[in-house]
């Protein structure tokens, strides 16, 4: 849903998330900065070409007087369109407009970015609530249903914008679940009855009792093995949170540092790192539902990631990507396993000009191939394992055994398979 993001370091060039970004956005991203240049932060709803967007703007001033002002811009469309769709069972539906009473989000998306007061039963007295409650209720016709809905109107404070959400009942339904409950309470008594009954009949057969209980033996055991799954998978979980957990601010504050020393000798390349730390963390907060990645994608992250620490340990560190078989890139692998690997590298080996730190990473067909010299620190570094762990709990719920680590000719090999996930 996010359509572009941007940023911009004191008054230099503003840097977009994406390459093939049309130059009247270019423009208007522009134009926008400069009349907010004195703004902490912003929300608004602006028309973009043919679109309507939400954008949201920050500006933030460091201790060095670094300026940096970003933002992303979110379609309202796409945000119309995915919150249609969350669930498509429901009885009631919901629209949302500002103050002026523009339509910021409606299931039927031809509405958005329209006056509300001009196509549906819906009055500006309506958004004035009395002290005894937040919300006003009126039944009128549905502009979407072309039916008589019961209309509750409230406040929607999102990131301090002046917003009101308008939720619509069939009032059908209300009058339906009235004479249902009328109609069926009279049947209460005997469903009781029916059912006693029913208990004490299946107790007479006593004779079957040994093949009930061997089919509640089946049955436990069937749940028994989908829990043990499930303990699996939330296995794996706690173990990739403890994993982020322990990355995320370790990580951040090395690359703080070394973009703050970056950006008082090398811009352009302050720049380029501070565009691939955004993306990695974009990468790190959103995990795969199933853990697991594709080898492709991992492979552009860990590219990012490499960059970040040559520019911070510079000729200490060298690495090289060598694919042997382009057909396994479409193959997927644990979330976040290059990292992992690498990380611990540089955390238990010594990197010098004199001696640097090699680490060579083979695409095989079946099996991706991680190796670095040994160079191990001579004071002891205690290690939780948690990556490890994780990435042995994960190739054990897809029923991998073939993840191996070792240690031979003066290497550490971290040997692992692809997992190929058929639809």
């Amino acid at each position: 849903m996010i359509v572009d993001t941007w940023f911009q370091i004191n008054d230099e060039k503003i840097e977009f998330g994406t390459d093939s970004i049309a130059d009247e956005v270019k423009k208007n991203v522009a134009d926008f900065i400069f009349k907010n240049k004195n703004t902490t932060r912003s929300n608004t709803i602006l028309r973009q070409g043919e679109k309507w967007i939400w954008r949201i703007y920050f500006k933030t001033i460091s201790k060095n007087h670094t300026t940096v002002r970003y933002g992303y811009d979110i379609a309202l469309k796409k945000l119309s369109d995915f919150f249609s769709n969350v669930d498509k069972t429901a009885s009631s539906y919901t629209f949302v407009f500002d103050s002026t009473g523009r339509c910021v989000y409606h299931p039927d998306s031809t509405f958005i970015g329209k006056n509300i007061y001009a196509i549906a039963p819906i009055k500006p007295s309506d958004t004035i609530f009395n002290r005894d409650k937040d919300y006003t209720t009126r039944v009128v016709m549905s502009e979407y249903l072309k039916l008589d809905v019961i209309s509750f109107t409230s406040r929607l404070d999102v990131k301090n914008l002046p917003w009101y959400i308008r939720v619509n009942f069939p009032k059908i339904f209300e009058d339906e679940n009235v004479l249902l409950t009328k109609k069926y309470s009279t049947w209460t008594y005997s469903i009781t009855t029916v059912m006693l009954l029913l208990i004490f009949y299946l107790f007479s057969y006593a004779n079957r009792r040994a093949y009930r209980e061997k089919g509640i033996a089946i049955k436990e055991k069937n749940r028994l093995l989908v829990e043990n799954e499930k303990i699996v998978k939330e296995k794996v979980l706690i173990q990739l949170q403890h994993l982020k957990e322990q990355i995320n601010p370790h990580f951040l504050f090395n690359s703080l540092n070394s973009l703050y020393m970056l950006v008082g000798s090398d811009v352009k390349t302050a720049q380029k790192f501070t565009l691939n730390l955004s993306r990695i963390y974009r990468y790190l907060i959103d995990p795969p539902e199933n853990n697991i990645v594709k080898l492709k994608e991992e492979l552009l992250f860990i590219e990012k990631y490499i960059f970040l620490q040559q520019t911070r340990f510079k000729e200490e560190l060298f690495f090289s990507i060598k694919i042997e078989d382009e057909s396994a890139l479409e193959k997927s692998i644990p979330y976040l396993a290059f990292q992992i690997i690498i990380e611990n590298a540089i955390k238990h080996n010594m990197a010098t000009q004199e001696n640097p730190l090699t680490t060579e990473i083979v695409v095989q067909k079946n099996q991706v191939v991680i190796s670095n010299n040994l160079q191990k620190k001579s004071h002891y570094i205690p290690s939780t394992k948690f990556g490890l762990k994780y990435l042995s709990s994960t190739y054990n719920f897809y029923g991998k055994t073939d993840f191996e680590t070792s240690e031979k000719d003066g290497k550490f090999v971290c040997i692992l398979p692809l997992i190929s996930i058929h639809s």
